[in-house]
């Protein structure tokens, strides 16, 4: 036969099983029909009949109209349920990648994912409490009173036990209360602090084998979520990212001496960040400075050249010989080596 025959005789199926047409026929010549009847089952189930109160064993067949009224009704039911369950699967899909992702990421090969900050700072301290040779720190934004006493014994103790601590704040720190006090102290017990006037990652490397940086790959986290790194090759490579940074860096203990040049170091900063776009709002968040600092250095710069705007100031920015990068190297530091050629 085929499928064309196939849909056809369906299509002339009544619709009902033949123990069904069976039962209907007893139930229109009014005769009884045992209990467990599967024929009777059927039409109970789409409402078609219902059982005689005065004649038990006797079913009444009730008004066609209504029975397909009921079977329309309950099948648009049951299609809407199955559309809107249809409609969820794009969402469903949705939030079961993200928690996929999650997993896919959270423990990788050398790496493991923290969201909370008091496991990331539970890790650290277990770290640090074996730390035998370095802690290399970088710390983009400013740090509360709190976190600064809570790292303080932490800091301290590292120290005391020989081990080395270099660390890089934004140069708005010099101008803050809590950092200044901070590194004056930390100074005295033999860290070195540098500040600079760019913007950089934050991160934390002890002994050059373990790593805590900032997370870039799970959408959504939240703010302080970040990345325990003990792949060696890796955590060399951050290493290294740290050293340019602090090669670039000014010391905390000498004062900002501009070796006769126009602009300063955050000066400079400030310049870059305009030519790559930012706006001033934007570019103070990244400093780390405020409104009024940064506005304070382009009028500074305006005045010594004698130039009335903003616009006249990137002109000359755009031709000077201050518009280099060689002059935020330090004067005798050579810059980290380069694995390679």
């Amino acid at each position: 036969m085929s499928e064309q025959s196939d849909s056809a005789a369906q299509a002339n199926k009544p619709g009902l099983s033949e123990q069904a047409l069976r039962s209907l026929k007893h139930i229109v010549d009014d005769e009884p029909i045992a209990d467990g009847d599967h024929g009777l089952q059927e039409l109970v189930d789409m409402h078609a009949v219902v059982p005689n109160t005065h004649s038990p064993g006797h079913w009444i067949l009730l008004d066609p109209q209504q029975t397909a009224h009921n079977l329309l009704w309950n099948g648009i039911t049951e299609v809407t349920g199955i559309l809107n369950r249809l409609a969820k699967v794009p969402k469903i899909t949705e939030v079961l990648a993200v928690e996929h992702d999650r997993g896919k990421w959270r423990d990788g090969v050398g790496s493991k994912y923290f969201d909370d900050p008091d496991q990331i700072n539970a890790q650290l301290d277990k770290i640090m409490a074996g730390a035998t040779e370095e802690l290399l720190t970088a710390q983009p934004r400013k740090r509360s009173k709190s976190l600064l006493t809570m790292a303080m014994p932490r800091d301290v103790a590292l120290l005391e036990r020989g081990c080395t601590m270099r660390t890089l704040y934004p140069y708005s720190a010099r101008v803050g209360v809590v950092e200044p006090k901070w590194m004056r102290q930390m100074a005295k017990q033999g860290a070195a602090v540098r500040t600079l006037s760019i913007p950089f990652p934050r991160m934390i490397i002890v002994d050059r084998r373990h790593a805590f940086i900032e997370d870039l790959v799970i959408d959504g986290a939240p703010p302080n979520a970040g990345w325990y790194v003990t792949d060696r090759p890796v955590v060399e490579w951050i290493s290294m990212i740290f050293d340019l940074y602090w090669a670039r860096a000014d010391t905390w203990s000498q004062p900002l001496d501009h070796s006769g040049h126009v602009t300063s170091p955050i000066q400079r900063a400030i310049l870059r960040e305009l030519v790559a776009g930012f706006d001033q709002k934007q570019i103070a968040g990244r400093l780390q400075i405020s409104d009024k600092t940064l506005s304070n250095h382009l009028v500074d710069l305006r005045t010594k050249l004698g130039l009335r705007t903003t616009y006249q100031l990137m002109h000359w920015w755009a031709t000077s010989q201050e518009n280099s990068s060689v002059l935020e190297l330090r004067p005798g530091e050579e810059p980290p080596n380069f694995p390679g050629p």
